[in-house]
Order: structure tokens, then sequence, then C-alpha cells
């Protein structure tokens, strides 16, 4: 079966599974996601994926939530020491993507006491950040802030000076230029800001969600470098982000396997971090908005040009995604796949 045919195929099964959600009062996307919870009761009763690291009693206090912890197997192990009590341990998991077994970085949002060992890991990757929830969540707090906002003063975490040097506010997120200073060396470092998803929910639309991890691959669009997704747990909204963009990496490469399947994605992806994709909810969401993109790119193979989506993006861009200066702007943006038209 070609490309079309796969992604064709694809969305008429979403397509099946809503409309019977709707007609027949079944809940597919619900009995779907109840498999991979008992998989997951599974690997923690059976021990299957030991998460010994996180539960040695120097690492405890290290943990937001005590039943999410890294699997020994797959967590981001601290190499760079900026003091003689830094250790390797953080609450954060490698997940595999099209080109490698360290392609994103699923972490908690960091506490007080991690914020250091935090940016010991963001420098020791040289990553792009994606935040994927607020500082507070229903007068809960979700996350330590580990960076000032634009026109606010630097702030330190240890030997990391951090500033902000700019900010773009878009449709439900921000994007901000990190300055960070760590002993003689100052890089820059993008952070994506989503605001507008509720912890164990989803957004009432995901445009916008396409919208950033389209931009956000114009900014790490290095095979080598992984890309650190974060929320809160590190889990649920963070594993959808990362099953989003690694099924977009596949799109765009013409690689979706003729027996692409959501459910086998996630299953992987949970023998890698914890919990990815935490609720029914988000596990609908991934469908559809995959779903989309594969319409999306359906659209443009169809076309009298039979373009590419990558290919229709270089030569497309759009006023509205250059970012100030400061920011060093991708030279081709992904917006327009959501401007509802093929790009010229």
């Amino acid at each position: 079966m070609d490309q079309a045919g796969i992604l064709r195929k694809f969305t008429e099964e979403v397509k099946a599974m809503s409309e019977g959600d709707e007609e027949r009062g079944e809940d597919n996307f619900g009995s779907d996601f109840m498999r991979l919870r008992r998989l997951s009761t599974k690997y923690r009763t059976e021990k299957i994926y030991p998460t010994n690291a996180g539960e040695k009693e120097e690492n405890v206090k290290k943990n937001r939530y005590k039943d999410i912890l890294p699997f020994d197997h797959s967590r981001v192990k601290l190499g760079l020491k900026t003091s003689n009590q830094d250790a390797d341990y953080i609450n954060a998991n490698f997940i595999k993507g099209m080109d490698g077994p360290e392609t994103y970085i699923a972490t908690q949002g960091p506490l007080p006491n991690t914020v250091i060992d935090f940016w010991r890991m963001n420098w020791e990757y040289n990553v792009v950040i994606v935040m994927a929830c607020r500082e507070f969540e229903m007068g809960r707090k979700k996350c330590e802030r580990y960076y000032p906002q634009f026109k606010e003063e630097p702030v330190a975490f240890g030997p990391f000076r951090i500033s902000c040097e700019s900010e773009q506010a878009r449709t439900d997120y921000l994007i901000r230029a990190l300055t960070v200073e760590c002993e003689n060396e100052t890089r820059r470092i993008t952070q994506f800001h989503y605001l507008n998803w509720p912890d164990h929910d989803v957004p009432s639309s995901f445009d916008s969600i396409l919208d950033m991890i389209g931009l956000m691959r114009e900014y790490q669009d290095h095979n080598d470098v992984p890309i650190c997704v974060h929320c809160s747990a590190g889990c649920g909204r963070t594993g959808a982000i990362c099953a989003i963009d690694y099924t977009w990496n596949l799109l765009k490469a013409g690689k979706i396997p003729e027996d692409f399947n959501v459910f086998r994605l996630i299953q992987e992806m949970r023998t890698q971090r914890h919990s990815a994709v935490q609720t029914k909810e988000q596990y609908e969401l991934v469908h559809k908005a995959i779903a989309q993109l594969f319409e999306k790119q359906l659209q443009l193979l169809e076309s009298p040009t039979n373009a590419q989506i990558h290919d229709s993006m270089v030569r497309h861009t759009r006023s509205c995604c250059t970012l100030c200066v400061h920011v060093h702007p991708p030279q081709t943006p992904f917006c327009a796949l959501f401007e509802g038209r093929a790009p010229s």
C-alpha cells in the first residue's frame, strides 16, 4: 500500500471510532485506553521495568509524584557536575523517535530542590524546552518557575543565570528566548510554553498544539539533540506531544508504516516513560490530531503538484510566524499547514 493509501486508511479508522462513540454509545477510545492501563499496571506490579533509582532514599524528595518514577533502563543520567553534591538522578526519561533512542526527554516540572538539576540537564543536552503546563493549575503548584518572564530581572540557580530576552504570544502558547549563562559560556535556549491545556484533560482545539509542534521542530531539527518536554508529571500532556511529533516526523519522511497504529505507538512509549499519554481524552486527542495531519498531507498528495509537506513548507513563509530578532526565527515554518489551504 502506498503512503496515500496508508494515510487514508488511518483517517477512516479514526472517523469510524469517533462515529461509533457518538451514534451507538460505544467507547472505542475508552476500551483501547483501558487495555493500555492494564499493561501499565502489569509493568508496575510485576516490576517489568524497575524504578530502583527513583526509589532510593536520597532521590525520593526529587520526585514530584511518588507514583511517577523514571524507568531505570531509559532514565536520563546527569553527567554535568556543578558541585560536589551533584548526583546523576533526575526524574526524566529518554523516549525514542524516528532517528534514535534519545529523541525526547520526558520529565516532570521541576521542584524547588531540582531546578538546578533541570538546568544541568538542559545545558548538558542543549535542548529546546516545551512546557505544557502552568505554574499553578486549579490552585495547586504544578511546576517551579525556572525562568524569568520577559522584562523581569534575571534569575540564578546555582551556576546558571537565566534571562528572558524576548517573548512572543501566539494562539494558546508563548515562545521565549532565554539566555543561559554558566561559568564563562552563554547560550540561547528557546522555550515553548503551552498555556491552555488542562491537567488530565485536553484543549478545546488542537490546531494551536500542531502549530506549536511544527515550529518546535524548526528550532530543534537536529536528530542527535533531544527536545525536552515537560508538564507537571511529565507523562500525560508530555506523552501526547511526543507521540504527535514522532508521527509527524514519520509523515514528513514518507515512512508511515502500513500497520501504523496509535495504540502500539503509545504502548511502546509507555515502556520508556511511565503513563505516557495519561488519560482517555489525551489518547483520543492524539488520534484526532494525527488524523488531521494525515488529511492535510492527503490534500497535498492529491494536489496537481503532488508536493510533500516539507517541500511545501520550504516554499511558503508566513509573516506572523517570524519571531523577533532575538529568537533567531526559523527559515521554514510549518504554520501554513493550518491555514486551511494547500501552500502554493
